[in-house]
């Protein structure tokens, strides 16, 4: 009881960039409140009676052909194989159908529940799908908070996801047998913790790009130094250089990196280096090029969608909605440009989705579950979220494909995905990243210089963590 009291705390300190963080917080505290109240409860409503895609139980085994790609051995192989238990502890047979809840947005649910039907087709298992979106994934836990509550078998979500729920003990160590060399460090480290990795990597999400409007525009700049000369160009009138989430730390990240330090992600509260101070020299430069504080993400996106922006620093999660304004924007989309004075490129941090096991997997279900992960993360798979998704590879030996170089936004992320660091699930990372909210401001508003602003940005993350 304890632990779950240390949790309920972390709404607290936890401060996403409000443009896509903000209820993360408040979705913990409602999982929290539930996992509280279910002890004293009665029996909940039945969760496989929402409803969902279901193949046939009886499916026959895939054949070669279509099993996971690189998981084969030998022409008689269908799936990989899995290490088998002694006969004294072989569980019975799991022959119902696995639970999962399908955490998406609205408009990616229809193509997203089909791949995932097809792959456990190729798997020749069973698989109730409950699609919800992350408010929903909240609410039917909060639901069951009067009743006995019950876990799904498994939950397709994000790092966040991940991080709520393995912070209210909810999910356990992913048990997929796939080999961590498969894929991206970033997808691996966003699912790290306690030197276990909670989730198998499907997919990497969250690649920050340098957009730009080629109404305006015919090339985007290679280097920070041209970035600032061309964005104060474009600056006159009604018309601006360039707009980002200005005091949000997922965008100070590139900086970081670029200057050639360790990410905010890293897990440490180093925050007021030399390194620091550069990085935010330099976004102080840029910011001079945007539109007159106060100026949030959204109001910037809107004047980027507009025309009356040249440069905009935002994520792959945008991109559908800038390329429905096609009157006013033609898009390009480059990398953040290589930071001048050292020559490395600015990346930004990414994600992953993730396949997770619920606390409540028994071992006869594992069999299944790990058939699943084998399959959603073959080839066919994998190139299958790509095409039809937009959604990069969590596999490194995949970034080459064509399915990837032939796709602006995918070539792009791809190209310094190895480089990219994640978003573990640490209370460090989080707190590192929610002072930018706090102290950047005075930066901007010139009440603080840069080696101010670091060294407030490190009490405020020490603050943070003792309060946590």
């Amino acid at each position: 009881m304890q632990s779950i009291y240390r949790f309920l705390f972390l709404p607290a300190f936890i401060s996403y960039p409000s443009s896509i963080w903000s209820a993360i917080g408040y979705r913990l505290l409602a999982i929290l409140i539930c996992l509280l109240l279910s002890a004293c409860s009665t029996p909940g409503p039945d969760l496989t009676a929402t409803p969902a895609v279901v193949p046939s139980a009886t499916i026959s085994q895939p054949s070669p052909a279509s099993a996971p790609t690189g998981m084969l051995a030998g022409p008689q192989a269908s799936l990989p194989a899995l290490a088998t238990p002694a006969a004294s502890a072989t569980p019975e047979p799991y022959t119902g159908p696995l639970r999962v809840w399908v955490v998406s947005s609205e408009e990616q649910r229809e193509p997203l529940l089909t791949i995932l039907n097809a792959a456990a087709s190729q798997a020749g298992i069973a698989v109730t799908l409950i699609p919800t979106s992350p408010d929903s994934l909240t609410m039917s836990t909060v639901a069951g908070a009067s009743m006995q509550f019950e876990m799904p078998e498994l939950i397709w979500g994000n790092e966040d996801d991940l991080f709520i729920l393995q912070r209210a003990g909810l999910i356990q160590p992913a048990d997929d047998g796939l080999d961590d060399n498969l894929f991206l460090p970033a997808t691996l480290s966003s699912a790290r913790l306690e030197g276990q990795r909670w989730g198998t990597p499907l997919a990497a999400r969250g690649a920050l790009f340098l957009l730009y409007n080629r109404k305006l525009l015919t090339t985007a700049p290679s280097t920070s130094d041209e970035l600032i000369v061309r964005a104060r160009e474009a600056t006159t009138g009604d018309q601006f250089g360039i707009v980002s989430a200005w005091v949000e730390g997922r965008w100070l990240e590139p900086w970081l990196r670029g200057v050639g330090s360790s990410s905010l992600s890293a897990g440490t509260l180093n925050l007021d280096t030399p390194a620091m101070v550069q990085a935010l020299d330099l976004l102080k430069e840029l910011r001079q090029s945007g539109p007159p504080p106060p100026s949030t993400y959204s109001e910037g996106s809107r004047l980027f969608r507009e025309g009356k922006v040249a440069f905009a620093i935002d994520g792959d999660w945008s991109l559908a909605r800038y390329r429905s304004y096609t009157e006013t924007l033609d898009l390009g989309i480059a990398p953040l440009p290589r930071f001048s004075a050292t020559g490395q490129p600015a990346v930004g941090p990414l994600g992953g989705l993730y396949l997770m096991q619920s606390a409540g997997l028994n071992a006869a279900m594992q069999v299944q579950a790990r058939r699943l992960a084998g399959s959603l993360t073959s080839e066919a798979m994998q190139l299958r979220f790509a095409k039809e998704l937009g959604w990069l590879p969590s596999q490194r030996n995949l970034l080459q494909s064509p399915a990837i170089s032939n796709d602006p936004a995918l070539s792009v992320a791809a190209r310094y995905a190895e480089l990219a660091p994640g978003i573990p699930p640490l209370a460090q990372m989080r707190c590192a990243w929610s002072v930018s909210d706090i102290i950047l401001p005075y930066l901007f508003l010139d009440e603080m210089d840069s080696q101010q602003t670091a060294r407030r940005m490190q009490q405020q993350a020490e603050t943070c963590m003792r309060e946590q």
